[in-house]
C-alpha cells in the first residue's frame, strides 16, 4: 500500500509498505485458513480409519460366511444356535500383525455366527455371521446373512 507522507521540508513523498493493522489482519485470516485445513485433515484421518475397519470386517464376515456355506448341511458348525470360536481358531488376524490364529492371539475383532433351522422355509438354514470390533471406544458390528438348503 502506498501512503503519502509530509516531510519536514514540506515535500510530499510516497512510501510503500504494510501497516501493523494490515499485517495482523493477514495473519488472522491465514490462521483461520490453517485451522480449517487441520480440521479437514483430522476428519479425513478418522473417516479413513472407519472405512479401513469396515472393509476389514466385511472381508472377515464374507470369508467366514463362505467357509460355512461350503460345509456339509449336518456339520457341527451348522447346528442351530450361536457359535463363537476362540480368537486362536477363528481363521482371521484379530490383532492385525500379519499372523492368523497364532497362540495367545487377542485383538479387536470378534467373529460369531448364528444358525437358525427351518428358516425361511423347511429344510433350510439361515446363517448370520457377525464381526464385532471397537472403534474409538465404541463397539461396532457388521452382519451378513446367507441360506443353505438341505441337499435332496
Amino acid at each position: 500500500m502506498k501512503t503519502k507522507i509530509l516531510k519536514k521540508d514540506n515535500r510530499i513523498s510516497e512510501e510503500s509498505g504494510f501497516t501493523l493493522v494490515e499485517v495482523m489482519i493477514a495473519i488472522a485470516i491465514f490462521s483461520i485458513g490453517i485451522l480449517a485445513v487441520w480440521a479437514l485433515q483430522h476428519i479425513s484421518t478418522k473417516s479413513n480409519t472407519t472405512a479401513r475397519n469396515l472393509t476389514i470386517a466385511t472381508v472377515c464376515a464374507s470369508d467366514q460366511l463362505e467357509r460355512l456355506i461350503e460345509l456339509p448341511y449336518l456339520d457341527a458348525n451348522l447346528t442351530a444356535g450361536t457359535h463363537t470360536p476362540a480368537q486362536t481358531a477363528d481363521r482371521i488376524d484379530n490383532n492385525f500383525d500379519g499372523s492368523v490364529d497364532e497362540p495367545g492371539e487377542n485383538g479387536h475383532l470378534r467373529v460369531s455366527w448364528v444358525v437358525t433351522d427351518n428358516t425361511p422355509i423347511l429344510r433350510c438354514k439361515e446363517i448370520t455371521v457377525t464381526v464385532t470390533w471397537y472403534n474409538q471406544l465404541r463397539q461396532r458390528s457388521l452382519s451378513m446373512t446367507s441360506y443353505q438348503a438341505e441337499p435332496q
